[in-house]
């Protein structure tokens, strides 16, 4: 242990000394680190007593690498408008140690299960999303075969408590090729007596098995989930089916997904430790647009490439809702292609149609998009981009977002950006201008990267991983910083 301690230690001084590698016993070792600091001074609309507002949000990462062993940290420092939901803490850290395909790691991690039916833990920055665990956890890879062990805690995203205990395992074994089969097993642990809004204990367990040889990759996973539900205390046993089917040639590939789930995800869709792919090109699920239990869909597409400049993709996906007091309905049409007119010019054109159903109401949405590079001489970039969203509500008029962007690099140290959007939606409620303009400069340097954000960014539905934010808009200066170290 003193070894150890000594070891880090000596770390932490080599960082401050902003050294590359220090010298440990006969071999070296290093230490990295990458900081992201993000500052606002923006308008609030909501506020009329005091129309202006700033915030900062600051993570420092580092990383030892101490040959067999390795260790790191994460340090976040959040400093809201109102200092009472500010805070400074350690929000990661972690010790570990690997070796011939063998490694133990205790502290913060994430892990996904196999396609994530029985666990699925990440961390997406697009819709503010982190739910990684606290715990220790055991991993080998070899060969033929691979497993993990884990004991963790789970956090709870209202409260920010780790209230949610987690023993979980899983392995595979390819005994002959071109087969793999495997199995995983997580037992939600969250008792507590005193409080009947708490979930009692659940157990979910997987089945999956693949298959790959030449073109043709095939995967079948399937979990059942055995528990209770919070209150009132009754069964909330379900399962959940995900298939996925891709056949890859030189010029054109196939690809498709099902998936067909049912009181799986755990505790409950806004704050959930396992869930299923989206099965959607936007990333878009019923289980987090409408909060349903369930959820059957599937998804088609092809991609096609006739030469190596020109590259096709059609998209199609369905999602029906199960067990919910009205019927859901969520359906996309999706067409790309990307060509390379010359070795100078880029275009992407793209076009998807949204149906989301709810009951005898819902929303279309059709989206248009284009951009376009061209490589002016050597050390020159010029791009647009420009969209149209077109929203059809059932009921009321339709109304759209109209965005462009033109952009200036050079050398790829500098990037100018000027832009902006309009929208003829009369009723918005949050009052949203009908006009938006802004100007954004990044510059970049060897271990740098600075951005620096002025005027306006219009709002809306973005969706990751099956994980949907609805964000306000955005009116003011945002400076961002990255550096690695």
């Amino acid at each position: 242990m003193k070894k150890y301690i000594a070891v880090l230690a000596g770390g932490v001084f080599c960082l401050l000394s902003l050294a590359d590698s220090c010298p440990a016993q006969e071999d070296y070792w290093s230490v990295s680190a990458a900081n992201w600091m993000q500052y606002w001074y923006f308008e609030d609309s909501f506020n009329f007593a005091e129309a202006r507002r700033d915030s900062l949000d600051n993570r420092f990462i580092v990383d030892f690498d101490l040959g067999d062993f390795y260790a790191g940290v994460w340090l976040r420092i959040l400093q809201l408008n109102r200092p009472d939901e500010s805070s400074e803490e350690t929000t990661q850290r972690y010790f570990g140690w690997r070796q011939n395909g063998f490694n133990i790691h205790a502290g913060n991690f994430y892990q996904v299960f196999d396609r994530g039916l029985t666990l699925n833990t990440f961390i997406d920055d697009n819709v503010y999303y982190d739910n990684n665990l606290d715990g220790i956890k055991a991993s080998g890879l070899y060969d033929r075969f691979d497993f993990d062990f884990l004991s963790a805690r789970g956090l709870e995203s209202t409260t920010g408590e780790r209230d949610y205990i987690f023993r979980g395992a899983r392995g595979a074994v390819r005994p002959v090729d071109p087969f793999k089969i495997g199995f995983s097993y997580v037992r939600f642990k969250r008792n507590d007596f005193m409080n009947v809004n708490r979930s009692l204990n659940s157990n979910i367990t997987g089945f999956n098995s693949r298959f790959v040889m030449g073109p043709i990759d095939l995967y079948g996973e399937y979990a059942v989930r055995r528990g209770k539900k919070p209150n009132p205390f009754t069964e909330g046993n379900g399962d959940g089916t995900y298939l996925s089917a891709s056949l890859v040639f030189e010029k054109i590939s196939l690809f498709s997904e099902y998936k067909n789930i049912i009181n799986l995800i755990y505790p409950n869709p806004q704050n959930r430790f396992n869930a299923p792919p989206p099965a959607s090109h936007s990333g878009r699920t019923l289980t987090d647009l409408a909060g349903a239990p369930g959820e059957r869909g599937y998804q088609v597409g092809i991609l096609i490439s006739p030469t190596f400049d020109l590259n096709f993709e059609f998209a199609y996906s369905e999602a029906f809702s199960r067990s919910t007091p009205v019927d859901y309905y969520l359906g996309e049409k999706f067409a790309g292609v990307r060509w390379s007119a010359t070795s100078d010019l880029i275009m992407n054109y793209s076009w998807d149609r949204i149906d989301y159903a709810f009951g005898f109401s819902g929303e279309d949405e059709i989206e248009n998009y284009f951009d376009a590079y061209y490589y002016w001489r050597y050390n020159v970039t010029l791009s647009l981009a420009a969209f149209t969203r077109r929203f059809i509500p059932e009921g009321s008029e339709d109304y759209h977002e109209n965005y462009l962007t033109l952009g200036f690099g050079l050398a790829n140290k500098f990037q100018l950006n000027l832009g902006g959007s309009t929208s003829n939606w009369d009723t918005n409620p949050e009052g949203d201008p009908k006009k938006l303009a802004f100007i954004e400069l990044t510059v970049r340097f060897p271990n740098h990267e600075l951005v620096i954000f002025n005027g306006g960014e219009r709002g809306g539905l973005i969706c990751s991983s099956g994980i949907c934010q609805s964000r306000p808009t955005f009116q003011g200066t945002r400076i961002v910083l990255f550096s690695r170290f």
